[in-house]
């Protein structure tokens, strides 16, 4: 409803802009053309009036011979009393701008020299001005030359009342503006009327269109005209038909998609059993290989291998469980032994492809109550990227220290490190910078919510050696009725 109404009202501003510009257009012109009119109209009048004085002036000075003041005065006086109120001065000047007659008798034989005096002096030709006076307000000026033929022997002004002319200026000037209003407003109720009947059209396209219903697939019901909104009426008809195709057909790839939304579930879910328990079983491959090659630590391998056992058999539960909801048992374990024992079961790697081991653990850190096995797992990941990102040959670096109340281990690798367009992805699941084939980038996503449910975090820095340097902190807690006693 909003486009409709903006389309109206676009359609009346832009018209009635544009005819408020034409019937300006118009006005001044009709303007310039009346004044023009009353003007000369008026101008007629004047000269008729002073056509009549200058014939008896003229023939006085031709029977005369000479200047005969005394008759120019009395005609003057006579004049101006036959036309009371639409003379407001007469003046016969001679030759030098001197007054001759005057209707005022104290200007006689004084010399003018003003604009108005000069022009009447020195043109053959009538001349017309019109102007504010000082003294005497709106003058309408008219003077004619004296003499006969070429030669002349001075000017006559007559000054008439403007007011007349002024008040059918203004009269006519009120006419027009009134028609102009008059018509504007015509124009613009027609423009308001077929504006209405244009938008009203597609007002009622937009309410069929938003009643559309794709689920009943219902036809669009829009009204039938010869004109352009007949044409558009019929578009969205033809468009509703290929959307409702368009709708059958995507539901059918939808249900293509769950389908296959589901084999990726369950190959994700394949990717991280495997993951999960990938690492794991290269431990108890390692204490394997160990008891072979170290007999007199028997009961160190076979306590690893148990761990190791118990330690899958977590995974498998907690994953069969769904939502990581099962943690783990919940004991006292020595924080610096697990990391040893992490150490032990990637330690065939380690002597297999010549890394170097830099184990550096903090004797001070009590017995810690919490998950056992999910840290050894989370630290196993971390170990584990950390030898893939190593190779063959570097160094790896393990230390153990106390946080405030946190424990924490700092894994360090002299690998590549991860670059920084992927550090902020990292810790999410399915997010690895190995080869394809070779990694799940699941490590550290299980384990950051591993050591997030105990309560601990895990954190990323650079390296002393180079590459990347992971930190677990988990809480130094004690068992409650150890805390108790």
């Amino acid at each position: 409803m909003k486009l409709i109404s903006s389309i109206h009202d676009k359609l009346v501003f832009r018209i009635g802009l544009s005819l408020s510009i034409v019937l300006l257009i118009l006005f001044f012109a009709i303007m310039t053309s009346q004044k023009e009119a009353i003007i000369g109209k008026h101008r007629t009048v004047a000269s008729t009036m002073i056509q009549t004085a200058i014939i008896p002036i003229n023939d006085a000075l031709y029977l005369a011979g000479a200047e005969n003041d005394d008759f120019l005065q009395s005609f003057i006086k006579n004049f101006v009393q036959e036309y009371q109120g639409e003379i407001k001065f007469a003046i016969i000047l001679g030759d030098g701008g001197r007054v001759i007659a005057s209707s005022d008798i104290s200007q006689v034989n004084e010399i003018y020299t003003d604009v108005y005096s000069n022009s009447a002096l020195e043109s053959l030709d009538p001349q017309f001005h019109i102007y504010e006076d000082n003294k005497l307000g709106g003058v309408m000026e008219i003077s004619a030359p004296l003499g006969l033929i070429t030669l002349s022997h001075g000017a006559v002004r007559l000054g008439l009342n403007s007011q007349p002319l002024k008040r059918e200026l203004r009269s006519t000037t009120l006419f027009i503006i009134g028609m102009i209003l008059l018509t504007l407003v015509l124009v613009l109720f027609i423009v308001l009327r077929i504006s209405r009947n244009v938008t009203r059209g597609l007002r009622d396209t937009a309410e069929a269109i938003d009643a559309i219903d794709f689920q009943t697939a219902e036809p669009l019901e829009l009204p039938e005209t010869d004109d352009e909104i007949g044409l558009l009426n019929d578009r969205f008809k033809r468009l509703q038909e290929r959307l409702i195709h368009a709708r059958s057909t995507m539901e059918g790839t939808n249900n293509n998609l769950i389908q296959t939304e589901k084999l990726a579930a369950m190959g994700r879910m394949a990717a991280g059993v495997a993951h999960e328990i990938n690492n794991p079983l290269m431990g108890l491959k390692n204490c394997l290989h160990l008891l072979h090659i170290d007999p007199e630590n028997q009961a160190d391998h076979i306590r690893l291998l148990k761990d190791g056992l118990d330690r899958i058999e977590v995974i498998v539960s907690r994953l069969l469980e769904g939502a990581r909801k099962k943690t783990g048992t919940i004991k006292d374990y020595d924080f610096n032994r697990s990391v040893r024992d992490v150490l032990n079961l990637v330690g065939h790697r380690l002597s297999k492809e010549k890394i170097i081991t830099q184990l550096h653990l903090d004797d001070t850190i009590p017995a810690i109550y919490n998950n056992k096995s999910g840290f050894e797992e989370a630290l196993l990941n971390i170990c584990m990227n950390a030898l893939d990102a190593i190779g063959s040959v570097g160094t790896i670096h393990l230390q153990t220290e106390i946080r405030g109340k946190n424990a924490a281990v700092i894994v360090g690798d002299s690998g590549p490190g991860i670059a920084s367009q992927e550090q902020s992805r990292m810790f999410e699941p399915f997010v690895t910078s190995k080869e394809v084939g070779k990694g799940t980038g699941l490590g550290l996503y299980v384990s950051r919510e591993i050591i997030g449910a105990m309560g601990g975090e895990i954190s990323y820095s650079s390296s002393s050696l180079g590459g990347a340097e992971f930190t677990i902190e988990i809480p130094i807690q004690i068992e409650p009725d150890k805390e108790t006693a």
